[in-house]
């Protein structure tokens, strides 16, 4: 390890974590798959104990964590990354695509099934796409759009 990442630190801006190099080498937030940046591990300590005061909770991360564990079961992620082969790594793709069904949901046309108590059943926990077509259409563009940018 490098005598730089034992004194640094990777932030999380939408996480607003601090990670060490070791929890992600590509340097990507293994949470949520955002790009981080590098800070001082003083920096990082101090921008933690600012986030753990103005933050109610982490109940946000861990619902996008449940919409990820949904969406990408049984190998449908992988899946879908092999066909669409974006310009990015997976876990940015896992991220960018998690992003855009939590927006379907919000706009509608995506629901999330979750049951009422936790279950042993997966199949109690569904994401259900009412327009498919937009789907793909977004998905597509999101996958070009990142090509364009990285041009």
């Amino acid at each position: 390890m490098s005598d730089a990442s034992t004194k640094s630190y990777l932030w999380c801006d939408p996480c607003r974590r601090s990670f060490s190099h070791a929890d992600a080498p590509e340097g990507d937030c293994p949470v949520c798959g955002t790009p981080m940046r590098e800070m001082g591990k003083m920096a990082a300590v101090l921008r933690g104990l600012m986030a753990t005061e103005l933050v109610a909770s982490d109940l946000r991360i861990k619902h996008r964590s449940l919409v990820r564990m949904i969406w990408t079961r049984n190998g449908l992620g992988e899946g879908y990354y092999r066909v669409l082969e974006p310009d990015m790594t997976y876990g940015r793709f896992e991220s960018r695509v998690t992003d855009l069904v939590c927006r379907g949901a919000e706009e509608g046309w995506i629901t999330i099934q979750i049951p009422a108590a936790p279950t042993l059943d997966d199949d109690d926990y569904k994401i259900v796409i009412h327009d498919e077509d937009r789907f793909i259409d977004e998905m597509h563009r999101m996958v070009e759009a990142n090509r364009k940018k990285r041009k």
